[in-house]
């Protein structure tokens, strides 16, 4: 360990524009090269904030006063930037979906060494090396999303060390991740600090997980100032009554031992909650699958059951279909007396409550009273003020009665959720309250409090289930647990009984990414010829038929153009089952159910040409759809019409953000259908769209700090190791789309019918 800081902090303070204090205040403190420094506090200390001042994002990035100094490797951190920063301090951030920009893991790495321009030859041989230091070098090929939770976080620790970065920033990395995920995450970092030659900041709640790690703890009180900085046996130890008293997690004692739970008597009647042989589907067609399958279990009345399992066992898809959010198949779940899957909406909610686990997918109007109105709305005005006061009182919220929902702290958001999931009358008795994984992301004083409260709850005679990957809280408060793993229900039943099995689950070893391919270059299949082409003249061949077909006037064109997009595919893209389904089904379907449409309003000979115009733009748009990807198809503008790589990697980002907003508005819609939303499809919609748009700007905030975190932006240009080169090929290949367009048209022009078609 050398006497010089990688990092040095003196008297930091950050103030960000809305905030009434500074969070950080005042912090001191240095990082020397080898150290594991675990960086401990409550919610709103600032930790996070902290942590971005590093690397320069606050205030660069982000809006904030700072007081005080930030030197990196004795580099003032408000004189650089996060570009220049980005080789010294490295960042991996809580949501690993938010940190991914590229289409393959290997491109994923080299994405940050492009922005600094290095050497293809360097970004090959970095890249390698960060792989094979996670473990990752044999899935190089694959598509970062069909990694694991834990496999896109070793991931994105590969692309910091790929910049060589000698100090390597975690901001919650396991947040997200089951227990297998974060070991393979804590497996990644033990092997870094093995080697000795990176320092770590890490913030995490899961203080087990990281202590092993960690030679020094650092703690940040409620005001952000630095209260405890030594090594882990001296602060944890020696501080553990004041580290309570902030709200800090402290490190179990061994396993958690199961604390005996009053859970109701053998004879406490009909279950609460009984589903037989539940399964529910996702997709359609041939994607159809089962996210959970053939789940029966009854949940007595009064317990309080913990659903466990790892990330994608189903557990949130149970939990939902359990409580109606996702209506379940008639006759397979009742609950509180319903059928889920039959009841209305409105009188689902009397009974049964649910929490979801981001609280602002369920909120739907612009004051704290107006959410707790909202499920009232049939009530009498004199009862549901009494009872609206009542809940405001009951969970700490009077003060706040006017004031938007978004505006709440996080605790308060939390409360209010569930304010809003009892005030229908799941609190009642015989009702029903499922929340999903209540303590993510809370410190000790937000767990407990809401703990608390769901005991309160229970002992009342609510049941209540959980779905968790808490062990403490199973064993601290389950009556009974129920095990989830690859969609089954793999055990249920009191929680004494029942804690074995999950420890057991828990405990042994997940299987590990499955492997790649270990060629150097990409696995090497069969190019199709349209697929040889510079992905532009793909585009440039096919673009004056496409837009030609606007204008005709006839038939016999666009049919014509049509049924040579189709004969282009089959000759020059790879046979696969997607073509089959474009060309066999969709083409014609499309057709049929467009000229149908139209002819409904017009005539028949009108509705067929206008369904015929229509078809054979999408067929003409399928040429270069269906054999250029995203990536290819930026290069290229970037190559040859000298598009801002910035415009054209920000809309790559975005576009692989599409298939999370539709999973956002899917939740969104099922949350306000359990809060008994009714109306138009329209207004349900718009409804849908403020929590929307307030999610899909956050998750846009947090991949633009990641991607400026690895030098997005740094330059005005960038290395390219796939440079497209436009070849005489190409030029043949536009001359010909042109040409062939020129004859078709010039024939139905000749042949064209008269104008009484149109």
């Amino acid at each position: 360990m050398t006497d010089a800081p990688l990092a040095a902090l003196q008297r930091v303070s950050v103030a960000h524009l809305d905030a009434r204090r500074p969070t950080p205040r005042e912090v001191s403190l240095e990082i020397r090269p080898g150290e594991v420094v675990l960086l401990l506090g409550p919610s709103g200390s600032g930790k996070s904030t902290l942590a971005l001042t590093l690397n320069g994002l606050v205030p660069h990035h982000i809006d904030a006063d700072v007081e005080g100094v930030v030197r990196i490797d004795g580099r003032d951190v408000a004189a650089s930037s996060p570009a220049r920063l980005s080789t010294r301090v490295g960042m991996v951030f809580q949501d690993p979906d938010a940190q991914l920009v590229a289409s393959s893991v290997l491109d994923e790495v080299a994405f940050g060494l492009e922005n600094l321009l290095l050497d293809p030859a360097e970004v090959m041989a970095r890249s390698e090396e960060a792989l094979r230091r996670v473990g990752l070098w044999e899935r190089r090929h694959d598509d970062p999303d069909e990694l694991s939770g834990g496999g896109k976080q070793r991931l994105a620790i590969a692309c910091a060390l790929a910049m060589r970065s000698p100090l390597l920033v975690l901001d919650e990395p396991t947040a997200n991740l089951d227990p297998a995920g974060a070991r393979d995450v804590y497996d990644a970092l033990a092997a870094l600090v093995a080697a000795g030659d990176h320092a770590i900041l890490l913030v995490e709640h899961d203080i087990d997980a990281a202590l092993p790690l960690a030679t020094r703890v650092v703690v940040l009180d409620g005001d952000g100032r630095l209260v405890q900085d030594g090594s882990p046996g001296e602060v944890l130890a020696g501080h553990a009554a004041e580290l309570r008293a902030l709200g800090v997690w402290l490190p179990r004692e061994g396993e958690p031992a199961y604390a005996p739970v009053a859970g109701p008597d053998d004879d406490a009647g009909p279950p609460a909650v009984s589903a037989r042989g539940l399964t529910v589907r996702t997709g359609r067609g041939r994607a159809r699958r089962a996210l959970i399958r053939d789940v029966s279990l009854d949940i007595p009345a009064g317990s309080f059951t913990a659903v466990v399992g790892p990330n994608g066992a189903g557990k949130t898809t149970l939990a939902q279909a359990l409580a109606g959010v996702v209506p379940p198949p008639r006759g397979t779940v009742r609950v509180a007396g319903l059928d889920a899957g039959a009841a209305p909406p409105r009188r689902l909610a009397e009974r049964v409550g649910f929490v979801f686990q981001n609280p602002e997918h369920q909120f739907v109007a612009h004051t704290v009273r107006g959410e707790l109105e909202h499920s009232l709305r049939h009530v009498p005005r004199a009862e549901r003020d009494s009872r609206v006061d009542a809940m405001l009182a009951r969970f700490g919220l009077p003060e706040h009665a006017e004031r938007h929902p978004y505006r709440l702290s996080g605790g308060q958001k939390r409360r209010l959720s569930v304010a809003t999931a009892l005030i229908a009358g799941a609190d009642r008795p015989g009702g029903v309250l499922v929340l999903d994984e209540p303590t993510f992301g809370q410190d000790r004083a937000r767990a407990d409090e809401l703990l608390t409260l769901l005991d309160e709850l229970h002992a009342r005679g609510t049941t209540i289930v959980v779905v968790t990957h808490d062990l403490r809280l199973v064993a601290a408060h389950a009556t009974h647990i129920a095990v989830m793993d690859g969609g089954e229900l793999t055990a249920f039943g009191p929680a004494h009984e029942t804690l074995p099995a999950v420890r057991d689950l828990f405990a042994r070893p997940r299987p590990g990414e499955p492997a790649g391919t270990a060629r150097d270059e990409a696995p090497a299949t069969r190019r199709a010829p349209l697929e040889r082409l510079d992905p532009l003249a793909r585009l440039v061949a096919v673009l004056p038929a496409l837009i030609g077909v606007v204008f005709t006037r006839d038939v016999a064109t666009p049919a014509a153009l049509a049924l040579l997009s189709a004969l282009v595919l089959l000759i020059g893209a790879r046979r696969d089952r997607r073509l089959a389904l474009w060309l066999a089904a969709a083409l014609p379907a499309m057709f049929v159910v467009l000229s149908a449409g139209f002819a409904l309003w017009t005539d028949p000979l009108t509705g067929t040409a206008t369904g015929t115009r229509l078809t054979a733009m999408l067929a003409i748009a399928l040429v270069p759809g269906l054999t250029t990807s995203g990536p290819e198809l930026v290069r290229a503008l970037v190559r040859h019409l000298r598009l801002p790589y910035r415009i054209g990697y920000a809309a790559l980002a975005a576009y692989r953000f599409a298939p999370r907003l539709r999973r956002e508005l899917g939740i969104i819609r099922a949350a306000h259908r359990v809060r008994g939303t009714g109306g138009t499809w329209l207004s349900r919609t718009v409804t849908s769209l403020v929590p929307l748009m307030a999610g899909a700007i956050r998750h846009a905030e947090r991949v633009a700090l990641a991607m400026d975190a690895r030098a997005f932006g740094a330059h005005s240009t960038r290395t390219e190791r796939h440079v497209p080169r436009w070849r005489p090929v190409d030029t043949g290949a536009v001359a010909v789309g042109w040409a062939t367009t020129a004859v078709v048209f010039f024939t139905g022009a000749t042949l064209s019918l008269p104008a009484g078609w149109m």
